[in-house]
């Protein structure tokens, strides 16, 4: 042990601190939570916070070297190396790194961004040695092999080929230039073609050796971890590491000088604003400050949503927010608007809603209550260990120690202190404003705890009710998810469903959209009723087959967010003006996807599998969306939200019969609805190609079919078969080939039959070699041997994916409900991995064979 080399700072630290920085208005404040912050000899930093709740553990190591420490001749090594890093050591090849970590049940993962590379594992406690372990291996002793690096270049070539295909990145681009203008943060991630196709091993190297040390990093833990016991593992792990190298420096931006107004053109939809203010070094006291005042202005029904609202301008999404990094902040403002507004006048309501707010004293009772909502935002997220410690970095890496992690760090906040900061750095202070217009773009811009108890209740409405105890959780997640969805919409109608979970928030016969936002506010609540395809991940959750509202809030609110819930399901208003924006809004998400490589491709694969049966996509079409009339949706809305065609799960600290309770108080009175019969889909008999032309730098391609109808025991099998899948083709289409920057399929089912389906991102001359491939590697998986270390080696793959999954209760309950939607005899917990673990390896090779597609591929091909 090397015990000896840790230097806790526990005691020293605020006293030096307080010395050094004496609190006053915009003076560098105390660390707010020192608990479990060490340094180990060799420099490496330490952030530890345990939660007993959970068995899991999450390790985040933030190596202090971004984009930003770039400069032109060597953009992209950053984010080439995080790619690298995964790719072998002196003792581990790259396979045996993703071998180990599959078999031990954990995920790993990076990322890049301006001020730091990121390396995520997540595991079980009993695990934790090994995971850091493996980790301290690939920071510290990665080889950079020649055939790696040529590897891992055409996967980055790939990676930004797509990103430039991606409609709306002009505006995003250009933004960050003006924002940051005149430092290295004004260029945008990822690298240039040109830098990365041309790299060698020697110039990687040296950058490696000089940045990948432990005095330049910081490691942040989180979840069920006992830390004398965590400590001594990292100082075995990581504590023999020798510093060296040097420091890379990285001058803050400059200030943002006048009032200047830029605009550009976006293949993008809609119309959007932003503007950034100079903000102050994060270690100042007015980085909470700031942080609470976006919170006021910022969101729907905060105070810039109200003053737009009140000015005419109907804007469909508004955010407020301090973006920190090292040495400086930019206090940011962007809002969203249909195409045809004006974004002059949208912006100087913005200017003027700020300084009117400033200048009269924001009111307290919304500082109080916003602050509440952030303190609720804070508690629930703890549960989400991974997504906790990636929210944190930055607040690593730029504040003082300990700053930006406690939840109680906008308490001591008052009214005034908000109004200063808002007068100081956002009321006649210089700024940088962008109009992003559509239009055609030009080129581009230089310049787990205690036991669970679970009840299930079916209410005399027909509704089905399920309810789990988490002991000792705070949080209160009730999810809704319907049993049919597209199948349910009427002809000429598609997207209905869509449309009606979109206008669900917009107003109640009791309540006015204001109304519901200032309540959500209020509570604290986290509410989503549907996806937004424009950002990723914001369609995680959608489905053809059903719908879903999300909602949590801390559990002494439970009441109240229950009661306004079951008001906007069951009374929605469809105010007649709110619909016309809604539908201009849905007009943009299809025209976004019509113009997104990947999601065309997948609609137009949906459309050719289904057949009419399901639609092509959630979102409908043009012409659909443009006949929907009010009297379609409230028709629609009686038959759909109704109590058989609901499924309500609920996850939280109450016992599970007042959970059920709770939701017969206020549900129970939806109409029963009519009976609900699986759709029919036909299993598809031929082979077919599909083109679409959409002129984009990067193409794709989708394959499918419907396939016999499954038995459901073979359903466990499949989920091993897609995994075994998707290892051949990320390893031989992705890693070897270079033909993709990401790939990836599944064999499921639905209503009753097999369902396969596959999608790659690819460059437009490689689209021909990626058919062939996949057609090679699904018969090479037919007649492919599953042997025992395969099929243990996925099965840890996958339960430890829905561990993570599952770490918040929302997603607990969302696959509480999808388990009795599907008819499953398991609930995707701890009955799912029995499950799994008594399946044999001929049983997996008989679903492939049986399951995956020979001759009757459907392709669709987009270029």
């Amino acid at each position: 042990m090397h015990m000896n080399r840790r230097k806790s700072l526990l005691l020293l630290l605020p006293l030096l601190v307080c010395l050094a920085f004496p609190h006053a208005a915009g003076a560098f404040s105390p660390p707010e939570d020192l608990s479990g912050h060490h340094v180990l000899s060799n420099g490496l930093d330490v952030r530890l916070m345990p939660d007993p709740a959970t068995p899991l553990v999450a390790a985040l190591v933030l190596v202090k070297t971004g984009y930003a420490t770039e400069n032109t001749s060597n953009s992209g090594y950053t984010h080439l190396l995080e790619h690298l890093v995964f790719a072998g050591t002196d003792g581990r090849s790259k396979e045996q790194i993703t071998r180990e970590i599959e078999d031990l049940g954990g995920y790993l993962n990076g990322f890049t961004r301006d001020d730091y590379a990121g390396y995520l594992v997540v595991g079980h406690r009993d695990h934790l040695s090994s995971l850091l372990e493996i980790l301290s291996d690939m920071l510290f002793h990665s080889i950079l092999e020649e055939e790696s690096i040529a590897e891992a270049r055409e996967v980055v070539l790939e990676e930004i080929r797509q990103q430039r295909s991606r409609p709306g990145l002009r505006g995003s681009e250009v933004f960050q230039s003006l924002l940051y203008r005149g430092s290295s943060y004004a260029r945008t991630g990822l690298g240039n073609l040109k830098t990365v196709a041309e790299v060698s091993r020697n110039a990687l190297a040296t950058y490696y050796r000089r940045t990948y040390r432990p005095d330049n990093m910081i490691l942040l833990m989180a979840g069920g971890l006992s830390p004398d016991e965590t400590l001594e593992i990292i100082d075995r792990t990581f504590g023999d590491e020798d510093t060296g190298g040097e420091e890379i420096p990285v001058l803050p931006a400059p200030p943002l000088a006048g009032q200047r107004v830029y605009t550009v053109k976006s293949d993008a939809p809609g119309v959007r604003v932003m503007v950034g203010f100079t903000g102050p070094d994060p270690r100042s006291g007015d980085a909470e400050s700031l942080e609470l005042l976006g919170a006021v202005l910022g969101g729907s029904g905060g105070i810039l949503d109200r003053a737009l609202e009140d000015a005419g301008l109907r804007p469909r999404s508004v955010s407020a927010y301090l973006a920190i990094n090292r040495g400086f902040s930019r206090f940011v403002c962007s809002a969203a608007f249909p195409d045809n507004s004006d974004p002059n006048g949208a912006l100087q309501v913005m200017l003027r809603a700020i300084k009117g707010a400033a200048e009269a004293g924001l009111p307290p009772a919304r500082i109080n209550e916003t602050r509440e909502a952030l303190v609720s935002g804070e508690i629930m997220g703890r549960e989400k260990l991974h997504y906790h410690l990636m929210e944190k970095a930055q607040w690593a890496v730029s504040g003082a120690p300990g700053q930006g992690f406690s939840p109680g760090r906008w308490d001591h906040l008052s009214a005034q202190d908000i109004d200063r900061v808002a007068l100081r750095y956002l009321v006649d202070t210089p700024f940088a404003a962008l109009f992003v217009m559509p239009g055609t773009e030009n080129g581009r811009w230089d310049g787990g705890g205690g036991a669970i108890s679970r009840a299930k209740s079916t209410l005399d409405n027909g509704l089905t009710v399920i309810a789990e105890q988490r002991p000792g959780s705070e949080v209160f997640a009730l999810h809704l998810m319907t049993r049919r969805r597209g199948s349910m919409e009427p002809e000429g109608m598609s997207g209905i469903a869509d449309f009606l979970h979109r206008m669900l928030t917009m107003g109640t016969f009791d309540r006015t959209k204001d109304d519901i936002e200032a309540e959500l506010r209020a509570l604290g609540v986290s509410l989503s009723t549907a996806g937004n395809p424009t950002v990723p991940f914001g369609d995680f959750y959608t489905s053809l087959t059903y719908s879903y509202i999300r909602a949590e809030c801390v559990r002494d609110r439970a009441k109240k967010m229950v009661e306004l819930l079951a008001d906007l399901v069951r009374n929605p208003s469809f105010p007649e003006e709110r619909m016309e924006e809604t539908r201009s809004m849905v007009r943009d998400y299809i025209a976004y996807r019509d113009t997104s490589p990947g999601k065309a491709a997948s609609a137009a694969l949906s459309d050719r599998l289904y057949r009419g049966v399901l639609p092509a996509d959630v979102l409908g079409t043009v012409e659909s969306i443009n006949a929907i009339t009010r009297e379609d949706l409230s028709t629609f809305h009686g038959r759909y939200l109704s109590g058989r065609n609901i499924i309500l799960s609920v996850v939280s600290g109450l016992e599970p019969q007042q959970s059920i309770e709770l939701m017969e108080s206020y549900f129970s009175q939806l109409p029963p609805g009519e009976g609900l019969g699986d759709p029919e889909l036909t299993e598809t008999a031929d082979s077919e190609v599909i083109t679409l032309t959409l002129g984009k730098a990067q193409g794709a391609l989708t394959a499918g079919m419907v396939g016999p109808e499954v038995e459901p025991g073979d359903l466990p099998a499949l989920a091993i078969a897609s995994g075994l899948l998707n290892d051949r083709l990320s390893r031989e289409l992705r890693e070897r080939e270079g033909l993709a920057y990401s790939v990836g399929g599944f064999i499921g089912g639905a209503y009753g039959r097999s369902v396969f389906r596959l999608s790659m991102g690819t460059a437009q001359d490689k689209i021909d070699s990626a058919r062939q491939s996949v057609r090679r590697e699904i018969e090479a998986l037919k007649g492919a041997e599953v042997t025992r270390e395969d099929l243990d080696r996925r099965i840890n793959a996958l339960t430890g994916r829905l561990q993570m999954r599952m770490m918040s209760s929302i997603n607990r309950a969302f696959y509480l409900a999808l388990a009795e939607k599907e008819g499953l005899s398991h609930t995707f917990g701890e009955d799912y991995r029995t499950r799994l673990l008594a399946l044999e390896p001929d049983e997996v090779e008989r679903a492939i064979r049986r399951y995956l597609p020979g001759k009757n591929l459907v392709e669709v091909v987009v270029r």
